[in-house]
């Protein structure tokens, strides 16, 4: 009959009592690997059960940076996007014709009328030329007050020159004066230039401030 209290060496295959460490026969130690080590075998398992968790937490982390960089460019182009509508809403052309508006800084401006004339008897232009009288409406459509002065117009011609307005009496009831708007405010008035007869290359320019050289607005007249 088996002696259930008897097993057999490891080592040496010998008879031996269940549950002693060492065999009485060859002196092999009987426990198996992870019970000779106890606190290595702890160790390892730690390891693994951190492993696990450092990798199912970076995946977390990861599925969360992707999802914060997806959200962050999804704004940012939406913000592109409506930066460049915005831009597109107000990006000035290179040339504007009679009628159109143009807008800088919140600075409407349109060219609605153009008149000639040869003057009169007590005011004509030189030998060759001819007043050339612009009506220009000015809407400010800012937040802030802004200035208009007939000195911030000039006249392009088709020889290249760009010249100053001028003072007449052909214009004088109608002339533009100088002064401030506040936002929402807009005037209206004539800027009148002397140019070559029949010139149809005129560019009516628009400068912010009369000691500035950097054109703002530009219209074609003819």
């Amino acid at each position: 009959m088996e002696n259930k209290n008897v097993t057999k060496c490891k080592a040496c295959d010998a008879d031996i009592a269940k549950g002693v460490n060492k065999c009485p026969h060859c002196g092999k130690d009987q426990r198996n690997w992870f019970m000779r080590h106890k606190v290595l075998s702890i160790i390892i398992i730690l390891v693994i059960l951190g492993g696990i968790g450092s990798a199912l937490s970076g995946n977390d982390k990861k599925d969360t940076a992707v999802k914060t960089s997806t959200n962050d460019t999804n704004q940012t182009k939406q913000e592109t996007t409506q930066n460049k509508t915005e831009t597109n809403k107000n990006e000035l052309k290179e040339f504007y014709n009679i009628g159109e508006t143009a807008n800088y800084k919140g600075i409407e401006m349109t060219a609605t009328k153009v008149d000639k004339s040869s003057g009169t008897d007590f005011d004509m232009p030189k030998e060759g030329k001819e007043y050339v009288i612009i009506t220009v409406k000015i809407k400010n459509g800012s937040e802030d007050k802004i200035s208009y002065n007939p000195l911030y117009f000039k006249m392009q011609n088709s020889n290249g020159q760009v010249e100053d307005g001028i003072f007449s009496t052909v214009n004088g009831d109608t002339a533009l004066k100088s002064g401030e708007l506040v936002p929402g405010g807009e005037v209206e008035g004539t800027v009148i230039f002397e140019e070559p007869v029949g010139d149809e290359g005129l560019i009516l320019q628009y400068q912010d401030n009369m000691f500035s050289n950097k054109v703002k607005m530009q219209f074609k007249i003819n």
